[in-house]
């Protein structure tokens, strides 16, 4: 039966499995099912998460080697590698299909492999990088290189010394020019300039991720990518904007982004930042993570006033109430909004704000006295949008929500029902746990007082419904 599906579909079954265990068991299926398979599993290796112990992820490593040619071989043995356990064949390609390259996980891996380089091996492993950068760069100088990394679409670096990577940028430079997806720790202005070579070689350049040291300046770097037509997603995380007092404007317009995240980033409460705030006029969806004392309010507000109803998708981790009314405001073609430690008026706002197309709404809610459940879901069934399709409320151990079968069944008619001719309409109400229990018998179901007969309503309704941590 396996057979009968053409490759072009098999290919794009076997793209939509997330389970690298199922990929595995894909290859046993026949000679077909094996040659679509390879090339899905080995774009994985040097481009996902690792972890400090995970040893068999490094064992990419050993296959690698025995693609390599004769000069690459050489090269490795000067440097004091062991090929006896990778002879020199192989029966794909495997370097090739490496689409997304965590240069962080190939050092790893490297020193995980070879345990002549260091005794503590997995212990040291990130301490040893110095002993494989001017290796890392010598390889991709090598013929076959391009051949290899011409596809690449994804290249991360976790590496803050500019000398360690700077013969990897320059190979990079030679050898990539369709990056799609950059992510980047800078920690120096030297890195900033080999970083701003790199982009500007990418001819089709979507997403860029950078991560600061907070001494390093990088408004050079934000002016020079806000020229770059292809950018569609940027993240800033630990950027210090407290380098903008004193400038006038050196920062352009950002006129091809749709995503912004920002993240833990300093001085934006500073009037001088105010005029980055106006840089995206295209901007259909905004992150911002804030842990620090200055909350910038009037940034936030100068962002949703420059976008209005452009910006569709809103995550907020804190708030002020002028922040949150510039969303009502401004912001009324939202399709997913995410606030936290709402108070239960602010919930009742955005319910009563006519957001006509709103379908997540995910939010925590606070009080001081307490969340009275019962009254908050019959006042948000008052108004509830037509729109909504999934409702996720975050919930502490500590201040569990307590409702009635009563109010419950109220909001689901409401919710289900209104508007639709009496139909039923599909919804999805996720219970998220925000703070986990050191007791062994605890469940997530003590978090709300749930019964049987919630259940049956629950069902009844042909509500989707979880509770996740």
């Amino acid at each position: 039966m396996a057979s009968k599906i053409s490759t072009e579909l098999l290919i794009l079954i076997l793209n939509n499995v997330q389970s690298t265990q199922d990929l595995y068991s894909s290859l046993l299926v026949n000679r077909i099912w094996c040659k679509v398979t390879i090339p899905i599993l080995w774009v994985l290796p040097l481009g996902q998460e690792c972890c400090i112990n995970d040893k068999k992820k490094a064992l990419c490593i050993r296959t690698y080697i025995s693609c390599l040619d004769t000069q690459a071989r050489t090269l490795l043995s000067q440097n004091g590698f062991d090929l006896s356990s990778s002879p020199p064949q192989s029966i794909f390609d495997y370097p090739s299909f490496a689409h997304k390259l965590k240069i962080d996980n190939l050092v790893y891996f490297i020193s995980i492999y070879s345990p002549q380089i260091s005794s503590q091996q997995i212990i040291d492993s990130y301490e040893n990088f110095h002993n494989y950068s001017d290796l890392i760069g010598s390889i991709l100088k090598l013929s076959d290189a391009p051949k290899v990394f011409i596809k690449l679409e994804s290249f991360t670096s976790m590496i803050g010394d500019y000398e360690l990577i700077c013969p990897l940028y320059e190979s990079l430079l030679l050898t990539c020019d369709n990056i799609l997806n950059i992510d980047f720790k800078l920690n120096s202005n030297s890195q900033i300039q080999l970083l701003e070579k790199l982009i500007s070689v990418q001819k089709c350049l979507e997403n860029l991720s950078i991560v600061v040291n907070t001494r390093t300046e990088c408004l050079s770097l934000l002016n020079f990518i806000s020229k770059k037509e292809t950018l569609k997603k940027l993240r800033l995380k630990k950027v210090n904007f407290y380098h903008l007092r004193g400038k006038s404007s050196p920062i352009g317009q950002f006129i091809s982004l749709r995503e912004l995240y920002i993240e833990d980033c300093f001085g934006l409460h500073e009037s001088d930042s105010l005029f980055f705030a106006s840089s995206f006029p295209q901007l259909s969806s905004f992150y911002f993570r804030h842990k620090y004392y200055r909350y910038p309010q009037e940034f936030i507000i100068r962002i949703f006033k420059r976008t209005n109803t452009k910006l569709r998708k809103i995550y907020l981790n804190s708030y002020t109430t002028d922040t949150f009314l510039a969303i009502l405001n401004y912001c009324t073609n939202i399709i997913k909004l995410t606030l936290h430690n709402l108070r239960p008026e602010h919930v009742i706002a955005v319910f009563n704000n006519n957001f006509n197309e709103l379908r997540r709404f995910s939010f925590d809610c606070y009080c001081e006295e307490g969340i009275n459940a019962d009254k908050l879901l019959c006042q948000m069934a008052e108004n509830v949008p037509n729109s909504l399709e999934t409702i996720i409320i975050k919930m502490d151990y500590d201040n569990p929500w307590i409702f009635s079968t009563d109010s419950l069944r109220k909001f689901f008619e409401e919710w289900c029902c209104k508007g639709e001719g009496g139909n039923k309409k599909p919804r999805r109400l996720r219970i998220k746990r925000s703070l986990k229990s050191n007791n062994s018998s605890f469940s997530p179901l003590n978090m709300i007082a749930i019964s049987s007969e919630h259940f049956k309503i629950i069902e009844e309704y042909g509500i989707q419904f979880d509770i996740k941590e």
